[in-house]
């Protein structure tokens, strides 16, 4: 190709009939789509056929990284995993830290792979440059998500990238997860049980190629601005030594210092290293050491009452078996609420689970190994109300499209992007959205506009976001303000925007993470962009071009019978506790969230009965072909 910032090649790997092919990056695919997430979602459109069994032979898993990744942009290494989610049926996106993984797909020629069939027997794929192989996993299966990775850079080199499945991915658990370098998550929503269901343990990669951009020197010059202005960050240091607990404090900072922290570790060109290992010093489960994307995610089972040492090692198991928490947890409190309610027999549960580090392994067990019970537990909570009927229900977790919600009133009590997305994303509840400023820190409206210049906003939807006058006296009492006024910020609106720019980031390959993605706009992306691949586009170009790929999820996901029946805000959130604005003066109620509703599809130009792309917008879009398969339905 004569395009920088990709390596140019697609990999296709057929595991039934044990094939391997390679074919060139199609440089308008590429134009089209930029890459990574957005090329990925491509490839699901035109492979995964409407209907597929999601742990079928027939279902497609795409891999991809940029054209960022494996180039000096800071905190550019994110790959993007695409495949039918057996959790929910949905066309859904897995995307994780890239550790290594993604830079050295891009060092070995690939900028995605695409995997299909099913193998006979066990089997890992080693990508090594030119040197592509599927090899002899039975020495691996069965072994935990570490452990695998660690036998493969034994054998292999630590320098390789690695993605991995445990126990709950071969045994088809509906939630179990993939596990990148032992440190990132891939997969919510079982994408380690379709890796499970094709007999593919893991996925190897190593590459020497290098990757080129096509102006090294404006290419240059774009980072090391980048890069002087993470360096003068007040905050820089803070972030560097505790990551997430920044924004998240779960745990005091000398806990983590003095009690858990062993190193800080980044991927491939993050200046910032927001991941930990972790080693508990003292006590039952001294020495016990971790790898995590993040130490808040480790010590999440405190909230259950588990002191900081036994959450960790409750983490630690899940994470071996490849296994995801949210759902781990939400399974089963479900299942403890309908014992408490006389709707479950002593035949599935002789007494109660009880919430420690015995009974917590024992049931991850269960589940992973899918033995008694635990084999109803395995498929998620939708299984657990077929098989206790249509009354439980109303003790089932706050889910959307069959996901788990990760926020909910009583946690985090202010309504933004991050909150609406998890309903309104077509894979389900996720956290993809939450780069908009209405991410956690509770700040001052006016601050917003300069966020959302960065975010590529146009000037024309802001105002439409927050509508003038930005003064308002709220006037609660008066009734003379609607409560879209009273809260001055129309989040609905925002959420269009804020699932566009992560797009940006996701096709490019660039972190999400609010340490990382706070010092990029739109405007530098499009710049990043143009010097890498040599293809100029401005920020509108990327921000259009971000919305495509969007629309065309959302696509894949009207073909598979989704539509606004699915973006349904749980009961549970208009239940007291109940959502406040993100101001903090309005009540969310469900009329209210309904209307959030409205004005996103509105924003989005899509049908807002139905909730779905029009077929204006997909011709708008340049995706004709796509409108005529929806006009078919």
């Amino acid at each position: 190709m004569e395009m920088g910032g990709y390596a140019g090649n697609v990999l296709h790997v057929d595991l039934t009939k044990n094939e391997i092919e390679r074919e060139p990056l199609d440089p308008e695919l590429a134009k089209s789509f930029i890459g990574g997430l957005g090329v990925n979602v491509k490839f699901a459109y035109d492979l995964i056929k409407p209907g597929t069994d999601p742990l079928s032979p027939r279902n497609v898993i795409i891999i991809g990284a940029g054209p960022l990744v494996g180039t000096i942009a800071p905190g550019s290494s994110r790959v993007y995993a695409v495949a039918k989610f057996p959790i929910n049926n949905t066309i859904g996106w897995a995307g994780g830290g890239g550790m290594s993984f993604g830079c050295m797909l891009k060092n070995a020629g690939y900028d995605h792979v695409i995997i299909k069939g099913r193998a006979a027997e066990p089997v890992f794929l080693k990508i090594s440059d030119d040197d592509v192989k599927i090899c002899d996993a039975e020495g691996l299966w069965g072994k935990e998500t570490n452990k695998t990775a660690d036998e493969l850079w034994k054998k292999h080199g630590r320098q390789a990238g690695i993605i991995s499945i445990g126990q709950a991915g071969e045994n088809l658990v509906k939630f179990a997860m993939a596990y990148i370098d032992k440190t990132s998550t891939l997969g919510r929503g079982g994408f380690g049980a379709v890796m499970g269901s094709k007999n593919l343990k893991a996925i190897i990669a190593r590459g020497t190629k290098g990757v080129r951009v096509s102006d090294s020197k404006r290419f240059m010059k774009l980072c090391d601005e980048l890069f002087e202005r993470i360096k003068k960050y007040p905050r820089l240091k803070e972030w560097q030594d505790f990551g997430l607990l920044v924004s998240l404090p779960f745990l005091p900072k000398e806990l983590y210092l003095e009690k858990l922290k062993k190193a800080r570790i980044c991927c491939t060109s993050c200046p910032i290293g927001d991941k930990d290992v972790i080693q508990i010093k003292e006590g039952e489960f001294k020495g016990l050491t971790a790898y995590t994307s993040s130490v808040v995610n480790m010590v999440m089972p405190m909230l259950l009452g588990l002191p900081y040492d036994k959450a960790v090692k409750c983490s630690a198991l899940l994470d071996d078996y490849g296994m995801d928490m949210f759902e781990f947890f939400a399974v089963l409190d479900f299942v403890n609420k309908l014992y408490d309610n006389g709707m479950i027999t002593k035949e599935y549960l002789e007494s109660k689970i009880e919430y420690d580090v015995e009974s917590l392994a024992e049931w991850a067990r269960k589940i992973a190994y899918r033995e008694g019970v635990g084999d109803v537990l395995a498929e998620g909570s939708r299984a657990v109300i077929n098989e206790f009927g249509k009354e439980s229900e109303k003790f089932a977790p706050p889910m959307a499209k069959g996901l788990t919600t990760y926020i909910g009133p009583g946690i985090w009590d202010r309504f933004g992007t991050l909150e609406l997305d998890q309903i309104l994303s077509p894979r389900g509840s996720h956290v993809g959205s939450g780069g908009s400023p209405t991410y956690f820190t509770v700040r001052p409206l006016e601050q917003f506009i300069t966020h959302f210049d960065r975010m590529g906003i146009p000037e024309d939807a802001v105002k439409r976001i927050m509508p003038e006058p930005r003064d308002w006296p709220w006037g609660v009492q008066t009734g003379l303000v609607s409560p879209e006024e009273k809260m001055g910020l129309n989040v609905g609106r925002l959420t269009r925007y804020s699932e566009d720019w992560f797009t940006a980031l996701a096709c490019l390959g660039t972190c999400a993470r609010a340490q990382i993605n706070r010092f990029y706009s739109a405007k530098t992306c499009a710049e990043l962009y143009s010097a890498a691949t040599g293809i100029e586009i401005d920020r509108k170009e990327l921000m259009r071009r971000a919305e495509r790929v969007w629309n065309l999820l959302k696509a894949a996901n009207v073909r598979e019978g989704f539509s606004r029946k699915d973006d349904k805000p749980p009961e549970s959130w208009f239940e007291k506790p109940t959502f406040m604005d993100y101001t903090g003066k309005v009540e969310i109620t469900r009329e209210i969230a309904n209307k959030f509703l409205d004005y996103y599809y509105e924003e989005r130009g899509w049908d807002v009965k139905k909730g779905i792309p029009t077929r204006e917008k997909l011709l708008d879009l340049g995706l004709k072909s796509v409108a005529e398969d929806l006009e078919r339905l």
